[in-house]
C-alpha cells in the first residue's frame, strides 16, 4: 500500500508543478512591459509670485508666464495690472483659499497667464488698490521685467526664427534660403486701423495673426499684437512694406510736380491724381504717405492743368514699416 503511494504523491506534485509553473508563465507573459518615460521636453513655462517684485528675469520669446499674488477681494482691494505691448494676458482667474466659502472675509491667490510675443524689454505692473479710490503713494504694487529672447533657448531645441518688430523698422536683415522669420506689430483693430503689408514675390506669407493683449470681453479697445510669419524662398534682396492705416479711406502719395513753378499734388492709389486746393504745408513732402477724404471742386479752373481739383476734408500721415531682407 505504501509503494502505491509514493508514485501518486509523485504524480501529483509534477501535475502540480506543471500547472505553477503554466501559471507563472502566464501571468509573466500577461504582465505588461515598464512604460520608459518619455524624454522630458524643455518648459517654456516661468512662475513668479510677489518675491520677485522689482526683478529682472532673462526669457524666451513666445514663453509662457504666470504671475501669482495674494489678494482679497473682499475687501475691496484688487490687483490692477499693466503689460507693455510686447506681453499678451492669455487668461486670469481668482482661486480663494476657502473654496467652500466657510470662512467670511478669506481671502484666495490671482494668476495672469501671459505670452512674450515681442523681443525686448516687458514690463509687467500691477497696483492693489480699491478701484473707487485716487491713487496713494502707499499703495502694495509690484512689478515684473523681462528681457524677452535675451536668453538661449533650452539645450536639444532647435532656435526659433528671428522676430522683427518696430524697432527694427528701415533696416536691413539677412536670411538664409528656406529660414523661417517673423514681423510682429502693435495693432489695434478696434480704431478701424491695421497692419498693410506687401509681401514681394521671393518671400511665402505662411501665418497671419492677430493676439489680443487681453482676453476677449476684458476690456473694449485694448489692442494687442499683428504676428505675421514668413519664409525665404528665393536668393537676392526682398522689401517688406507695410502701412498702418483704415482700409476704406483712400491713400495716395504726396509728389511735388514741377510745372508752372512747381506745386504739390496727390497720387492716389486708386490711379488718380487729385490737386488739394487746400493742402497744409505740414503735408508739402515729396514722397509722404498719406490717407485722405475729399470732395470735388467743381468748375473751377487751375494754372496748373493737373489732377482733379479738390478740397481736403480730411488728411493723416500714415504710419510706415519697412524691412529690407537679403535671403543668401
Amino acid at each position: 500500500m505504501q509503494d502505491k503511494i509514493v508514485p501518486l504523491v509523485g504524480i501529483i506534485i509534477v501535475c502540480l508543478a506543471a500547472v505553477f509553473l503554466a501559471g507563472c508563465t502566464e501571468e509573466q507573459d500577461g504582465i505588461p512591459p515598464t512604460p520608459t518615460p518619455p524624454p522630458p521636453v524643455p518648459g517654456e513655462v516661468y512662475m513668479f509670485d510677489q518675491t520677485n517684485n522689482g526683478e529682472t528675469y532673462d526669457v524666451p520669446l513666445d514663453a509662457e508666464i504666470r504671475i501669482r499674488l495674494p489678494e482679497n477681494p473682499t475687501t475691496g482691494y484688487s490687483w490692477q495690472m499693466t503689460i507693455t505691448p510686447g506681453l499678451v494676458i492669455e487668461n486670469e482667474s481668482y482661486q480663494p483659499d476657502d473654496p467652500g466659502g466657510r470662512l467670511v472675509g478669506a481671502g484666495g491667490t490671482r494668476q495672469w497667464i501671459l505670452r512674450t510675443v515681442q523681443p525686448g524689454l516687458q514690463t509687467v505692473t500691477g497696483v492693489y488698490a480699491r478701484p473707487w479710490e485716487s491713487a496713494a503713494g502707499d499703495q502694495a504694487a509690484f512689478t515684473l521685467h523681462l528681457r524677452v529672447g535675451a536668453s538661449p533657448g533650452p539645450t536639444g531645441v532647435p532656435p526659433r526664427y528671428t522676430v522683427y518688430t518696430e524697432e527694427d523698422n528701415g533696416k536691413t536683415v539677412h536670411q538664409d534660403l528656406t529660414s523661417e522669420f517673423g514681423i510682429r506689430l502693435a495693432e489695434n483693430p478696434t480704431t478701424g486701423y491695421s497692419w498693410n503689408l506687401s509681401v514681394p514675390d521671393g518671400l511665402s506669407l505662411t501665418g497671419d495673426e492677430f493676439i489680443p493683449a487681453l482676453p476677449p470681453g476684458q476690456m473694449a479697445g485694448s489692442g494687442g499684437i499683428h504676428a505675421f510669419s514668413f519664409r525665404a524662398m528665393q536668393g537676392g534682396d526682398h522689401a517688406i512694406h507695410g502701412e498702418y492705416r483704415r482700409p476704406w479711406v483712400p491713400a495716395g502719395t504726396v509728389t511735388f510736380v514741377d510745372l508752372e513753378g512747381g506745386f504739390f499734388g496727390i497720387i492716389g492709389d486708386d490711379g488718380n491724381n487729385y490737386l488739394p486746393l487746400n493742402l497744409a504745408p505740414e503735408y508739402e513732402t515729396d514722397g509722404l504717405r498719406i490717407a485722405f477724404e475729399y470732395e470735388p471742386v467743381k468748375d473751377t479752373a487751375t494754372i496748373q492743368m493737373w489732377g482733379i481739383p479738390v478740397n481736403l476734408t480730411f488728411i493723416e500721415k500714415t504710419s510706415l514699416y519697412d524691412l529690407f531682407v537679403v535671403v543668401e
